[in-house]
């Protein structure tokens, strides 16, 4: 019995410690046929952001995240991986100007069938949150709402919020920066 204890604990010890450090490997390309991969990121928090030209919420919230990219310069790396059918690769730095976004990171490679590997939703647009420790620390399924995600990258980050007024307000540090939604 003592046995049987022991072997679920170390079971169960391994399987949460193993997913808490691993992160997903994810096979990204630049509109040049680049490879990239998470990992080359270290250091800064990423934001990927699963997206269509298609998608109509993933054109709505192009322009929040070409404003979290501008605000958090230098500490965030937003990544725009368009699950776009590798014919229309022309349209899409076009589309993310047109959108406000034209300062984000844009990779091609994803598709449906990844997002499903990845544990996301069946639906665009989704987010992946990596520490800058290369860690995946949060998923959202859906368009990200303004407050979320401010709240979110400033707790990432370790940056004031911003209040709507623009003035900046002090928080504690979260535990869990990022965590799931």
């Amino acid at each position: 019995m003592r046995f049987l204890k022991f072997l679920l604990i170390w079971v169960f010890a391994s399987g949460v410690f193993s997913n808490a450090q691993s992160s997903p490997q994810i096979d990204l390309q630049d509109v040049k046929g680049g490879h990239h991969k998470i990992e080359e990121y270290k250091g800064k928090v990423v934001l990927l952001n699963f997206w269509a030209t298609w998608c109509v919420p993933c054109a709505s919230e192009m322009p929040l995240l070409g404003q979290m990219q501008s605000r958090y310069k230098g500490k965030i790396v937003i990544i725009a991986a368009s699950i776009d059918d590798p014919a229309d690769k022309a349209k899409l730095k076009p589309f993310l100007e047109k959108h406000k976004a034209g300062n984000l990171n844009l990779m091609v490679g994803p598709t449906l069938e990844t997002l499903s590997d990845l544990g996301m939703g069946e639906s665009l647009p989704d987010t992946m949150f990596f520490a800058a420790d290369g860690k995946l620390v949060g998923k959202s399924v859906g368009a990200l709402k303004r407050p979320d995600l401010e709240h979110r990258l400033a707790q990432m980050t370790g940056t004031p919020e911003t209040k709507p007024d623009g003035a900046a307000s002090t928080h504690k540090k979260s535990k869990n920066p990022g965590g799931e939604k």
